[in-house]
């Protein structure tokens, strides 16, 4: 029998790419023990792989009375990221396909701090996100530069 050290486990890339296709395929979201159950997997395995997926975006949750739901929030692709200091971050998403189809395209942009306290490998801890919709860029770009050169006399 070989063992594997935490490190060695600590994100199951197969299994996580099955918790998402199946969130993907459910319309109203899953608890984890519905995940759990229908994957065949342990319920800390699954709440393991959720919470990195919920640090990274790939996924959200409602709290409905004492349990979470869990959903998928839709394929994206990395943009870009603004070191705005060693442990501060902002990530910047596009989502070019929505969850629902009555969404318009929309950029998402993430702000994750680091922290000492988290054993995993990913010490960065998301503390917000917001979504820009693809009809709303114009105004956010013209409203930035208006800042940047009245505020901070910034020439762009």
């Amino acid at each position: 029998m070989e063992f594997k050290h935490s490190k060695d486990v600590e994100y199951d890339t197969d299994n996580a790419r099955m918790i998402l296709k199946t969130l993907n395929s459910s319309a109203r979201g899953m608890t984890i023990h519905d995940i759990s159950k229908e994957l065949g997997l342990n319920r800390h395995t699954a709440t393991k792989i959720l919470e990195r997926m919920l640090v990274e975006k790939k996924v959200n949750y409602d709290e409905k009375g004492p349990s979470k739901i869990y959903y998928s929030v839709g394929s994206s692709k990395f943009v870009g990221r603004i070191d705005l200091s060693g442990y501060d971050k902002l990530w910047i998403d596009v989502f070019k396909q929505p969850r629902y189809e009555s969404e318009e395209p929309f950029i998402r942009i993430n702000q994750t701090k680091h922290d000492h306290l988290i054993r995993s490998s990913s010490k960065f801890k998301s503390v917000g996100a917001i979504s820009i919709k693809k009809g709303q860029l114009v105004n956010l770009i013209r409203i930035l530069r208006d800042v940047a050169r009245k505020e901070f006399k910034v020439n762009v």
